[in-house]
């Protein structure tokens, strides 16, 4: 029901800067996500990938919303799919999948999420979150 957009603000390998956040900021892009499908893209497209260890590191605004989903599915449709989404990931434990919460909070669709207040702590929280997937030792599989 949504025009179907994947914008990769750092891919895989890439070096992350200001310059990819502030992209993410800009108010010319459509505000409306249907956040459960690209992560499962984001997530098809790593698993493609050689690396033995896997990361999937969510920038997040809030929940998934789209106006034509919604109206046509309910409420709880985007919601719904998104925990059915991360649910998955995780029970499939090939991918350690985390999320940073810009101004939302994040922890009710990930395990492993944090919630800032503005942009300004991104890098820093980032590093942190980054630091501690690296770190910490996984949960093990259900």
């Amino acid at each position: 029901m949504n025009d179907l957009l994947h914008i990769i603000y750092c891919g895989a390998g890439g070096t992350l800067s200001a310059r990819h956040c502030a992209a993410m900021l800009r108010p010319d892009l459509v505000k409306e996500n249907i956040d459960g499908e690209a992560i499962e893209w984001a997530a098809w497209r790593l698993r493609r990938r050689e690396e033995r260890r896997k990361h999937l590191i969510v920038l997040s605004d809030g929940a998934p919303v789209d106006d034509s989903t919604l109206q046509a599915n309910g409420d709880g449709y985007l919601n719904h799919h998104l925990r059915r989404v991360t649910g998955e990931i995780e029970q499939a434990g090939d991918i350690r999948l985390a999320a940073i919460g810009i101004g939302h909070p994040v922890e009710r669709y990930y395990k492993e999420g944090i919630t800032i207040s503005s942009p300004e702590e991104l890098e820093s929280t980032l590093i942190q979150l980054i630091n501690r997937l690296l770190i910490a030792p996984r949960c093990s599989r259900p």
